[in-house]
């Protein structure tokens, strides 16, 4: 199920399949409920009368004829009622079956070509492994170390705000950044907001910069990449030994990014030490990653982009999946889609995220606002981080 207003087409969420589902089905226990409540609570007749009542004439006959007769007329009209509400609430699980077997049939069928991708992209590493592209190699160490944040930073409250944030990383003079903002909030736990960039660096083995091409094929693949260990690694120094049992940590990633989110997001060791509690993307083929239910998502992707469309799968409709599928600002004339993978563009959709009134994005705000906003008096720390892919046994 979704829903289209400001220009975004809303799937997943609260205003979902599942939530809808789960309330057809949560309805059609209800009317069994209550029918069998009405059942119970009208008696089938009068029953005998009592031995040695003396025999009654007069108004109190008539009376008690016409209890009688208000009592069938009563138990036939429930008995009515009661075959109704279990009508009704058969013909709802019935639609919610509807509901759920076609989201599964279009899971489905997109599994199996999400397979064959896989399976091309695997064959496409092997056959260009031996010529050093798009094969990210095995023996090799991230190092990661700390670096100057810019001047002036745009604060991570908002889901443009996320995003505004990545727009400095990557670029000439911070390739292979990451930031980590630490967030004092008013319940006194701390939010970890961690900032990752897109694909930047070059396309065959060996270059320094992990958020390179042949790191998304890794990823895509399910392996372990130098960009993902980069980011795990910043935000374990940024840490450093400090992270509190209701601290939260906020992914949010642009093209591998939001790969590298997703993945952390996904995997069990990472998510064992850290309550991943929001993953943003933009322009990510996330849809294939197996994120917790505990996990808030929001998946940011325009119709022209077909870098988010790479994994071949659906977006997920779920509970706590929300999906925005919109039509990109183009601010490169003639260049249609490498506009519409831009963060720039990708920043006026999710200023539009930020104002809208779906039940969906208003649910997702509802969560993480709060959990981005300082406590009064305090101050949010920003760590600035460089990482570099070093290889084992040749110089680096």
């Amino acid at each position: 199920m979704s829903g289209e207003a400001d220009g975004l087409h809303v799937i997943g969420g609260r205003g979902g399949i599942e939530v809808a589902v789960d309330d057809l089905r949560r309805a059609a226990r209800g009317m069994r409920s209550t029918a069998a409540t009405v059942e119970s609570s009208v008696p089938n007749s009068l029953g005998p009368m009592p031995w040695g009542l003396p025999q009654i004439t007069g108004a109190l006959a008539s009376l008690l004829a016409r209890v009688i007769r208000e009592n069938d007329e009563t138990r036939r009209g429930a008995g009515v009622e009661v075959a109704q509400l279990r009508d009704l609430a058969s013909a709802t699980d019935r639609a919610a079956a509807g509901y759920a077997a076609t989201e599964e049939t279009a899971r489905g069928m997109a599994a199996g070509l999400h397979d064959q991708a896989m399976a091309i992209a695997a064959l496409i590493t092997a056959a260009t492994g031996p010529f050093g592209l798009l094969d990210e190699g095995e023996v090799w160490d991230v190092s990661v170390s700390t670096s100057l944040p810019p001047d002036c930073l745009p604060r991570p409250t908002s889901t443009d705000g996320l995003l505004a944030g990545i727009q400095s990383l990557g670029k000439a003079g911070s390739e292979g950044g990451v930031r980590v903002t630490e967030v004092l909030t008013a319940d006194g736990s701390t939010t970890w907001v961690v900032q990752i960039p897109g694909t930047h660096g070059g396309w065959t083995e060996g270059g320094e910069v992990p958020m390179d091409w042949p790191a998304n094929v890794t990823l895509m693949l399910g392996e372990v990449s130098a960009s993902k260990v980069a980011v795990d690694r910043a935000l374990e120094l940024a840490q450093a030994g400090r992270e509190g049992p209701h601290d939260r940590v906020v992914l949010s990633g642009h093209s591998q990014g939001g790969i590298i989110a997703a993945s952390l997001a996904s995997d069990p060791e990472f998510t064992r030490r850290h309550h991943v509690s929001h993953v943003l993307t933009a322009g990510s083929p996330i849809d294939d990653f197996p994120i917790p239910d505990r996990t808030e998502v929001l998946s940011l992707q325009h119709r022209t982009d077909p870098v988010h469309a790479l994994d071949v799968s659906p977006p997920p409709d779920r509970a706590h999946w929300t999906t925005v599928e919109a039509a990109a600002p183009i601010d490169l004339p003639g260049h249609l889609t490498l506009g519409a993978h831009t963060l720039t563009a990708y920043r006026a959709t999710a200023q539009k995220v930020d104002r809208s009134d779906d039940v969906s994005l208003r649910q997702w705000r509802a969560g993480l606002v709060p959990a981005l906003a300082p406590a009064a008096g305090s101050t949010p720390v920003v760590h600035e981080y460089r990482s570099r892919r070093r290889w084992q046994n040749r110089a680096s």
